[in-house]
């Protein structure tokens, strides 16, 4: 995304595409994500979590999305399920407490084969919420304090989606001091002359002033209007834009 939006609280992700090569430092060590089995059809999309000895941590696979503070505290969302039981998934824990994966290509193909989105997973700060939410603000009750995080900003399905001719995309605003979300659907986007299939919202982001970018697969960078709901200027458009 272009350096210059001023963005506040800009996750890592998804995954794989704004994963890999990517590396950081929390609580004082270096970690880097890579492609967890390059010229594997079958483990293909598949990102690792590395540390500075090179040993897997954590594999993600497609549509992961995370926040890591510098005190090496790591926060997690995925969207999951199908359907009316659509749920985003947070995990919430320390990225000290990971351990080397000793069988990492056995991880990868036991995450690929049951759909668990994220393995090996430590024990965690866990919470699902369901995405089937009339648009609007609620109230959250949630089991943890996340109140350092802040706000983040998902993407999610607030209605029924086929990826066709039918699209309920929306940006699930978690305000975690407040413990409400609003749920902003994305009608630019869902009304838009769009093939779902192919082009779509990759991640979305604040700025200082309040107002909302986001850039998509083969769609470019945007701003938002007011209502968040609208494009009010594009930043760039390209059919062909993939994510850095």
């Amino acid at each position: 995304m272009n350096p210059d939006i001023q963005i506040l609280r800009f996750p890592i992700g998804p995954s794989p595409w704004a994963f890999t090569n990517l590396s950081t430092t929390a609580g004082g060590a270096k970690y880097r994500f890579k492609e967890t089995a390059e010229g594997d059809g079958e483990l293909a999309g598949l990102t690792s979590l590395l540390d500075a000895k090179g040993a897997t941590l954590l594999i993600f696979d497609f549509q992961c999305y995370a926040r890591i503070l510098d005190d090496g505290t790591i926060f997690l969302w995925r969207e999951a399920g199908e359907k009316e039981l659509k749920r985003i998934i947070f995990d919430c824990f320390s990225i000290s407490s990971l351990r080397s994966v000793s069988n990492p290509l056995a991880t990868a193909t036991e995450l690929r084969e049951k759909k668990l989105g994220i393995a090996p997973l430590p024990t965690s700060q866990h919470w699902e919420f369901s995405s089937r939410v009339e648009p609007g603000v609620h109230q959250l009750s949630i089991p943890h304090d996340w109140s350092r995080f802040d706000e983040t900003l998902v993407l999610a399905d607030f209605a029924e989606s086929n990826y066709f001719d039918m699209m309920a995309r929306a940006i699930f605003a978690f305000d975690w001091r407040k413990r409400q979300v609003e749920i902003i659907p994305q009608d630019w986007f869902n009304n838009g002359n769009y093939d779902f299939g192919y082009q779509w919202i990759a991640r979305v982001a604040r700025r200082t002033d309040g107002s909302i970018v986001g850039e998509g697969i083969r769609l470019g960078s945007f701003e938002l209007d007011e209502t968040h709901r609208q494009v009010k200027k594009w930043l760039t458009q390209d059919p062909f834009h993939r994510l850095q």
